[in-house]
């Protein structure tokens, strides 16, 4: 027994060959004029990239949506957690006070990494280094 790898594989009459090779010939699909639907549109909604943007826009829009969504949940779950914590030991408005204060203090330091950052691109303005 000969080893698979030299084996004869052309073991098909040349009438069966040159029969698939008309068929072939004829029931091809190729870009021609007289079939406009079947090729042209085909070729066009290949190329056609206006769904594909609006899919991927949807999806993005999905993916934000539900970004938000979680974000939501956790900062809910974070105060029921520090309010629970400290419900104990102070009131109402005193928590009140304590979100007031933290969310002033925030504010503080988003201000103060922006005049920052202001102040680095003023810089490169005023160097014309900006694109």
């Amino acid at each position: 027994m000969r080893p698979l790898f030299i084996m004869d594989t052309t073991n098909e009459p040349i009438e069966v060959i040159t029969a698939w090779q008309e068929w072939y010939k004829k029931n091809r699909v190729v870009a021609e004029l007289d079939k406009p639907l079947i090729t042209k549109d085909s070729r066009e909604q290949m190329h056609d990239t206006a769904n594909a943007t609006a899919t991927l826009a949807s999806r993005i829009d999905q993916l934000t949506d539900y970004c938000k969504t979680m974000s939501f949940k956790k900062a809910q779950e974070y105060f029921a957690d520090t309010i629970a914590e400290f419900t104990n030991e102070l009131s109402g408005r005193e928590i009140y006070k304590a979100f007031y204060a933290a969310a002033m203090d925030n504010m503080d330091a988003v201000e103060k990494e922006y005049n920052k950052a202001k102040q680095l691109v003023d810089m490169l303005r005023c160097n014309n280094v900006a694109p």
